[in-house]
């Protein structure tokens, strides 16, 4: 990976989505697991995900493939698998960047100058009395109570026989570089993932941030130095998608058109709660996932298909009339606050690849 001077924004492969304010009426009581409540959706979805680029899932062991060592693919037994927490991982990242949610922990400790980089309310631990719409779905790890929450991931099984390939992945660095490395210990490059500059001097505003150079930068942090504003991030980092990269490093992955299936159940949500779950799943068709190793170099993109969804009716007592379209709940979801749909058509721009991440290892990468 190209480094140095020339390391731009605009030439990563990734995105930020705003973070958005949480406010105290976004914030609800949970619902307990040993009810269930007829005025909610209770039931189970089977779901087909189709590999768009290979697809490495990790499983910290290696295979002799063709007389040379190659990361291996997760297996059960001989059956290459994706695990449940993968895809979930997936979603409930998705979930916060399209929502109100909070981000108790940020993303670095004992810096003072990021203590308030993040918008109202985000930092606000989640609890059992006031919980934000991703920790009421997905759960949390409070001080003394903890939460699973209401949707469980299954594990994700191939349909028919899954090709399996050595692709080479380029060597992936650590993003989190801090810089400048005195001013913030732990925090990152402030260039790329929190400056505000902008708001005190006249570098033509947030607009030039993907093309403000390390020497540009340099010389407004200098003219700074001694009334620094405060620091904002930029928002979650989501990955683009593009055109696989190769390197050297070598590993076994599932091939483009390879499909997998499995079900995923939820419990107990309401309308709103089902509405993110079926967005940040990519029901609609609108977005890809993103799943397992080298999302960087654009690896891991899955289409994701529902075949089928059965909704809990034990004994005819949680029977409804009518059941939701959960189509209909992705494609709509966000349509009642207007900074919400600003993410999620950011985010459908990225994940549909309308706006595609540009070619890995350029000059100036």
């Amino acid at each position: 990976m190209a480094k140095g001077t020339g390391t731009l924004l605009r030439d990563k492969p990734y995105t930020f989505i705003p973070l958005l304010q949480v406010r105290p009426d976004d914030r609800r009581g949970i619902v307990p697991h040993n009810l269930l409540d007829k005025s909610r959706w209770t039931g189970r979805m089977t779901l087909e995900l189709s590999v768009v680029t290979p697809l490495h899932i990790g499983s910290g062991t290696y295979r002799l493939i063709d007389g040379r060592l190659v990361q291996a693919f997760l297996r059960d037994g001989e059956i290459p698998v994706i695990p449940g927490s993968s895809l979930k991982g997936v979603v409930r990242s998705l979930a916060e960047a399209c929502s109100r949610s909070c981000l108790p922990r940020p993303p670095v400790k004992n810096n003072s100058r990021l203590e308030n980089a993040l918008p109202p309310g985000v930092r606000t631990r989640c609890n059992d009395k006031a919980a934000c719409i991703t920790c009421r779905l997905f759960g949390f790890v409070g001080r003394g109570k903890s939460y699973r929450g209401r949707v469980v991931f299954g594990e994700f099984r191939p349909v028919g026989e899954v090709q399996l390939s050595v692709e080479k992945l380029p060597t992936l660095e650590q993003p989190f570089k801090d810089y400048p490395q005195k001013d913030n210990r732990g925090g990152g490059n402030e260039r790329l993932y929190y400056c505000s500059f902008y708001e005190a001097v006249s570098c033509n505003g947030p607009a030039h941030c993907p093309d403000c150079t390390k020497e540009e930068w340099l010389k407004w942090f200098k003219r700074l130095k001694e009334r620094l504003p405060a620091a904002a991030y930029r928002g979650r980092k989501l990955y683009l998608l593009g055109e696989p990269r190769s390197g050297n490093q070598p590993v076994e992955t599932a091939a483009p058109g390879s499909v997998f299936q499995g079900e995923v159940t939820f419990q107990n949500l309401d309308e709103d709660e089902l509405s993110l779950l079926c967005f940040a799943l990519g029901l609609d068709g609108t977005i890809n996932l993103s799943i397992g190793y080298g999302k960087p170099a654009y690896y891991g993109t899955v289409r994701t298909k529902l075949l089928e969804v059965s909704w809990y009716a034990r004994g005819g007592l949680f029977e409804q009339a009518e059941y939701p379209d959960l189509l209909g709940l992705a494609r709509n979801y966000g349509d009642h606050d207007p900074d919400v749909k600003k993410n999620v058509d950011l985010v459908r721009q990225v994940l549909s690849g309308e706006r595609r991440g540009p070619r890995w290892g350029a000059e100036g990468y």
